[in-house]
C-alpha cells in the first residue's frame, strides 16, 4: 500500500507525495493545481505537469526542508521518529517550513493563532521569555510536539520562527520595534522573523552576521533584513522572513522559495564539495542559475563574490536560494546567513566550494582565481576582475556606516562589530593584492 501525505498552499491542494512499499518517494501535482491561475511549481526540478516525479528528485527536494546534525537527531528523539523518514516528520513539524508549503493539513487563516512568548512562558519580561525560548529548543527543537506548534527550518544551528506582533496583537511584516511583541505561531500561522542566538564557541557571531549583511546592502546587493536583540548579557539576530509579503488586504502571506540545494537534487550531506563523495560544486551553482534571468545571474555572482571576499567559508548550496512567485516566475532571493569566519580560526576555513580546482582558504585566493572562475563560467575575465574590484571599493566606502549601524544594535559589542569590519575589509584587499599576503 502506498502511503499518501498531501502539500497546501494555503488552503489549496498542490499535490500529493508518495511513499512506495520499497521505501521510495515521489510527487504529482493534482490537476486543479495545474490548471489553477498563477500556480507555481515547489521546484524547478518539478515543473507543472501530470506526470509524477521519482525519488531521486523528490527525496532530496524533501530533506532540505529539514534541520540538520544535532538539531535533527534532537528533534527526531523528542518526536519518537527516525531522523531519515523526512515524509513522517514533516507530518509532524511542516506547517510552516521554508517557502509556501505546509504538510499533512490546509493553512486555513481563520484558524491561525499566536500566542505571545511572555505568556507561553508565564513572565511579565520579554527578555527572560525569549531566553526561556532558547533553552526550551535546545531539548525540543522547533518546540515540536507543542499544542499547535509545527515549524520547521533547515541548517544545523539553533534558531526559532516566530512572529512579530504590533501594539494590537495583529502580525506585521517587519523587524521588532518598540511596542511590538514576540510569539508563537500555531495552527498553521505564517512566522514573520527567524531568530538566532548567540554562540559561545563563535563569540561576535551576531555582531559579525548582523554587520555582513549590512554591509552587503549598502553595497547594492540584496540581503535579508536584520536587527539585534538584547538578552540580558546574551544577544540574538533577529532576521526577517523574505519568503513573506502583505496582500492587499494586509495579511501576511507565504512566498514560495527553494534552495539551491533543492534546486539541484542536491542531499543536505552533500552541499559543500568536500571529501571523497562528489557535493556541490561552482558549476552546480551557475548551472542551477540557468533558470534565472540574465540580471539575476549576475547578482547570485556578486553574492558568491561578497562570500569570498568576506571570506564566508560556510557558503554552500543551501545559502542560496530561488523565489517562486504566482504567475510563475523566478527570481533569485536575497542574501542571507553571511558571515566572515576570520574571527574563529578554530572553525573550518576552506570555502565551501573548489576554487580554481582546490580546497582554499581566505588568503589563498588572488584575482588569478576570478579570472579562472570567470573561465570556467564563460564570462569574460576582465569583467568579472572589474566587477570584484567595484565590489571591494564599495565594501571600503560604505563599511564605517555598516560598522555603525550594527553596533549601534541593542545588546552589540562594539568591539566585535570591528573585529568583523576589520577581518572582511582586509581580506579584501589582500585578495586584490592590495596589502602584503601573510
Amino acid at each position: 500500500m502506498t502511503l499518501q501525505v498531501p502539500v497546501y498552499y494555503a488552503q489549496f491542494l498542490v499535490g500529493r507525495i508518495a511513499v512506495h512499499d520499497d521505501g521510495t518517494i515521489g510527487f504529482a501535482y493534482t490537476p486543479e493545481w495545474i490548471s489553477t491561475p498563477r500556480a507555481f511549481p515547489i521546484s524547478v526540478l518539478m515543473p507543472l505537469g501530470p506526470d509524477p516525479f521519482p525519488n531521486r528528485v523528490t527525496a532530496p527536494w524533501l530533506a532540505n526542508l529539514l534541520p540538520e546534525e544535532q538539531q535533527l537527531e534532537t528533534l527526531s528523539r523528542s518526536l519518537g521518529l527516525s531522523r531519515t523518514d523526512a515524509v513522517a516528520l514533516l507530518r509532524e513539524i511542516g506547517g510552516d517550513t521554508a517557502g509556501a508549503l505546509s504538510f499533512d493539513s490546509p493553512s486555513l487563516q481563520d484558524q491561525w493563532d499566536y500566542v505571545l512568548l511572555t505568556d507561553y512562558y508565564r513572565t511579565s519580561s520579554p527578555q527572560d521569555a525569549l531566553q526561556a525560548h532558547f533553552n526550551d529548543l535546545a531539548q525540543r527543537p522547533f518546540l515540536a510536539g507543542a499544542d499547535g506548534v509545527r515549524l520547521s527550518l533547515a541548517g544545523g544551528q539553533q534558531k526559532s520562527a516566530l512572529a512579530v506582533l504590533d501594539a494590537d496583537g495583529r502580525p506585521v511584516l517587519q523587524l521588532p520595534e518598540d511596542g511590538s511583541r514576540l510569539a508563537i505561531p500555531r495552527n498553521g500561522a505564517p512566522s514573520t522573523v527567524i531568530l538566532k542566538p548567540d554562540n559561545p564557541r563563535l563569540p561576535g557571531i551576531v555582531e559579525n552576521e548582523l554587520y555582513c549583511l549590512t554591509l552587503a546592502q549598502k553595497t547594492g546587493i540584496p540581503a535579508a533584513q536584520a536587527a539585534s536583540i538584547a538578552l540580558g548579557v546574551r544577544s540574538a539576530i533577529c532576521v526577517l522572513r523574505y519568503d513573506r509579503h502583505l496582500s492587499a488586504s494586509g495579511r501576511i502571506q507565504r512566498l514560495h522559495q527553494e534552495d539551491f540545494a533543492q534546486a539541484t537534487a542536491t542531499p543536505p550531506g552533500r552541499k559543500y564539495e568536500v571529501g571523497s563523495v562528489p557535493g556541490f560544486t561552482l558549476a552546480n551553482l551557475f548551472t542551477a542559475a540557468g533558470h534565472l534571468e540574465p540580471r539575476d545571474v549576475l547578482n547570485l555572482f556578486d553574492q558568491f563574490a561578497f562570500n569570498i571576499l568576506v571570506a564566508n567559508t560556510d557558503a554552500h548550496a543551501k545559502n542560496y536560494s530561488i523565489l517562486h512567485r504566482l504567475g510563475p516566475s523566478v527570481a533569485l532571493a536575497p542574501l542571507y546567513d553571511v558571515s566572515t569566519v576570520l574571527p574563529w580560526p578554530a572553525v573550518n576555513q576552506y570555502f565551501a566550494q573548489k576554487i580554481g580546482g582546490r580546497k582554499r582558504k581566505p588568503a589563498d585566493v588572488t584575482p588569478d582565481h576570478f579570472a579562472q572562475i570567470a573561465a570556467e563560467l564563460g564570462f569574460r575575465p576582465a569583467e568579472v576582475l572589474n566587477r570584484v574590484t567595484r565590489l571591494v571599493d564599495l565594501m571600503v566606502q560604505h563599511r564605517p556606516a555598516a560598522e555603525q549601524h550594527a553596533a549601534a544594535q541593542p545588546g552589540t559589542a562594539p568591539g566585535y562589530v570591528e573585529q568583523a569590519a576589520n577581518c572582511a575589509e582586509q581580506n579584501a584587499l589582500r585578495i586584490l593584492g592590495r596589502i602584503p599576503r601573510a
